[in-house]
């Protein structure tokens, strides 16, 4: 997932063209990316011998915050300018 993330940060730019579904391309790497991760460190540093409870407590807490960040992509996409142009925005200020 990580080796995906580069030539989908850099396509948009390096072509000079702004595609929606290269926005959703990335939208989508970038959301999985961060969940594989935080998943990863739930796995680690929150052993399951010691603290079940607190374990899928996180775990739903990770679910609740890829679908809420997933909702705010969507919207961000579709009722904005989207995120390779925000990008754009961002860097020229």
């Amino acid at each position: 997932m990580s080796a995906a993330l580069v030539p989908l940060t850099i396509a948009p730019f390096a072509a000079g063209s702004l595609n929606p579904t290269t926005d959703a391309l990335l939208c989508a790497a970038i959301l999985i990316h961060t969940h594989i991760g935080f998943q990863s460190c739930i796995i680690d540093y929150i052993p399951t011998h010691r603290l079940p409870k607190t374990r899928i407590l996180f775990w739903w807490g990770l679910r609740a915050a890829t679908l809420l960040v997933g909702v705010g992509f969507y919207e961000f996409e579709t009722n904005d300018v989207g995120l390779t142009e925000a990008v754009k925005r961002v860097w020229k200020a």
